[in-house]
């Protein structure tokens, strides 16, 4: 019998810390999926910022999370990918969404940081950019307006990611360079940092190697909360 999940709880100040990747009896996302999103970062967005009925859209859809914590809400999902691993999720990108403008009451984005991931082998995939390139934020930017047009006014949208430390290429504070990028467009509401359970943080190597090497390991991911407003 698999573990007992803790029961899903709000979080009110602006340092998350969740318990497991997902919750309940069954489950959101894959947890095989590499970068697969909390769902319990998900269900907290969603509980506070939408309502039953909403229309929540996630533009980097991944194995589905945003999908399922919407669907146990009674949210309506939308879910787009340039690498699309389940029927319900359309294959599009980031920065030209088939999406009426004006029709989504939120958006979850946990983009690609950098390419330190491989997803696949489509050329219109932002995980291919470097994160020490321009040319990487230039197609964040361009996937941010395209969440500005379709998001409804007075209505918000969170962005999930994490900087980058490469031993060759330096520290990357992509986080930071985000948060400029976002307010071009949105009102910002809030910052939090969310602990995370990298399983390579457990490792003693790399800790050994963080140490040695003078630089630090990413113990959190930003998440930026932001709100559109017209009027």
């Amino acid at each position: 019998m698999p573990p007992r999940r803790p029961p899903l709880r709000p979080q009110t100040t602006t340092l998350w810390e969740y318990p497991s990747q997902q919750y309940g009896v069954g489950g959101q996302g894959s947890t095989a999926y590499r970068g697969a999103t909390p769902a319990y970062v998900i269900w907290n967005l969603l509980e506070r910022y939408t309502r039953p009925g909403d229309v929540v859209m996630d533009p980097f859809c991944g194995s589905g999370t945003t999908l399922d914590v919407a669907r146990d809400l009674g949210r309506a999902g939308v879910g787009y990918d340039v690498h699309p691993t389940r029927d319900d999720i359309q294959h599009a990108d980031a920065r030209r969404l088939p999406q009426a403008s004006e029709s989504v009451d939120f958006v979850f984005a946990d983009p690609p940081y950098g390419d330190n991931l491989n997803y696949g082998d489509d050329p219109r995939c932002i995980g291919q950019l470097p994160a020490t390139d321009e040319a990487y934020f230039e197609a964040l930017d361009a996937a941010f307006q395209e969440c500005f047009r379709v998001l409804k006014n007075r209505r918000f949208m969170a962005l999930y990611i994490c900087d980058v430390h490469d031993k060759r290429r330096g520290f990357v504070p992509i986080g930071a360079r985000c948060l400029a990028l976002l307010m071009q467009y949105f009102n910002p509401i809030d910052h939090i940092a969310v602990v995370r359970h990298n399983r390579t943080l457990k490792q003693s190597n790399r800790h050994r190697a963080a140490e040695e090497g003078g630089f630090y390991l990413r113990g959190f991911n930003h998440l930026i909360i932001v709100k559109k407003q017209t009027d």
